[in-house]
């Protein structure tokens, strides 16, 4: 993580005139959607990703000061029911006035949805910080590829919602270049302590096959003091869509994650988008429960509190590894320093050979239970024959007899079924 550059805010006033003035008139529009987002389907699994982040474990440990996190996103709808309660008045700049409820897209409801989701009966899907207050920024209708936004516009919206007193500043959009206002608008963000979390942006694809070559960086994600966040599947592997370069300091489950959807339910989606709320999310318990941490500080907790990945911490694919919501909040760093966890070696993945193992476990697993099946077949006849027999002379079966058969089934089982686990 680079310093944070501290520069003199501008007057409030000033900051909205020339903001208002330098947004591009064709970016505004009517609060309304010309087609209704699709709702989602209700799923009551809990999603693989929360059982690898493990967020529920720091909730308990979440009960300090209330932190605003701001998600700047094509806006969040505030009719989901576990978005209910989250949310508070916000900014529309798309149709130029308060709110920021209206998401034609479903990105921004996504987004908020995997940072501040209310728990729910019945349902397995949460927020990683339930607790916190969603601030909805509205900054754009539809995303572009690569999920790219006007630089003026983003600038003014970070700017907006640091006056809004938001402690985390979510951005899982990108800039379509850098510009001195967008820079300025970071730093301006930083100095009145609020943390900007961003997605790395989305790799080109020419280089999706070369993990070596780094990638052009991405906007707000490279500026100093910006937590940049990169993607990763469940198994802590980066995602090829997922940048490579000095901007990513962190990863987070970004492949195919479980989140709401407009209205009700719930959707998937993959990418640094959906990386960005999940690095973002855990900075809210850490303030909340440290609030004696500046935004910098908070920043190089996640950092040193990141479990291990492949090719080690300061890896120009990973940054420090993948966001632990558990360890930020509640490890102790001895003497105030960052703790850098040891890397794992780079392991070459074989796919071809993971298949064939694959298959020949398959085929084998198979062949034991059609095995087992026959041999359990064959024990019983043998049984039933041996008592046909006893019987067919004037003798029911004994007792000796049935204990017999029960002792060459139970045998038969032990040694065909596989051991259960202990219980814990």
């Amino acid at each position: 993580m680079s310093r944070v550059r501290r520069l003199l805010p501008l007057p409030a006033l000033l900051f909205t005139i020339a903001g208002l003035a330098a947004t591009p008139s064709g970016a505004l529009a009517a609060a309304e959607c010309t087609t209704d987002p699709r709702p989602g389907q209700v799923v009551s699994q809990v999603p693989v990703e929360q059982l690898v982040l493990a967020a529920r474990r720091v909730w308990p440990a979440t009960t300090g000061r209330p932190v605003t996190v701001a998600v700047l996103d094509t806006g969040v709808d505030g009719r989901h029911p576990q978005l209910r309660g989250a949310l508070r008045q916000g900014w529309d700049f798309v149709a130029g006035e308060p709110g920021g409820t209206v998401d034609c897209a479903g990105h921004g409801t996504a987004v908020a949805g995997l940072v501040g989701a209310r728990p729910a009966d019945g349902i397995g899907f949460a927020g990683i910080a339930p607790g916190v207050t969603v601030l909805p920024v509205r900054i754009a209708d539809r995303l572009a590829g690569g999920d790219r936004v006007l630089p003026e516009v983003l600038a003014t919206a970070i700017r907006w919602a640091a006056d809004q007193g938001a402690g985390v500043i979510t951005v899982p959009v990108v800039a379509d270049r850098p510009t001195t206002a967008l820079r300025n608008a970071v730093a301006y963000a930083q100095a009145r302590d609020a943390l900007v979390v961003a997605a790395a942006g989305t790799r080109a694809s020419e280089l999706t096959t070369d993990p070596t070559v780094a990638d052009q960086p991405s906007y707000p994600a490279a500026y100093p003091g910006v937590l940049g966040v990169g993607a990763v599947d469940a198994a802590g592997v980066r995602v090829n869509s997922s940048p490579v370069g000095s901007h990513v300091d962190i990863v987070a489950p970004g492949s195919n994650v479980l989140t709401t959807a407009p209205a009700r339910g719930h959707t998937v989606l993959s990418g640094t988008a959906m990386a960005a709320p999940a690095g973002a999310a855990p900075a809210a318990p850490v303030r909340g429960a440290r609030p004696e941490l500046s935004a910098v500080e908070v920043a190089q907790r996640l950092v040193a509190t990141a479990n291990p990945v492949p090719g080690g911490p300061g890896s120009v694919a990973y940054g420090g590894g993948m966001v632990d919501p558990y360890r930020a909040v509640t490890e102790v760093l001895p003497g105030g320093a960052p703790l850098v966890q040891p890397g794992m070696p780079v392991r070459d993945i074989d796919e071809e050979a993971l298949r064939r193992d694959a298959r020949w476990r398959s085929l084998a697993a198979s062949a034991v239970a059609i095995a087992a099946a026959i041999g359990l077949a064959l024990l019983g006849c043998a049984a039933i024959l041996a008592i046909h027999r006893r019987m067919r002379r004037g003798h029911g079966p004994t007792q000796s007899t049935v204990e017999s058969v029960r002792d060459d089934v139970e045998l038969a089982e032990l040694y065909f079924t596989p051991p259960k686990p202990p219980h814990t």
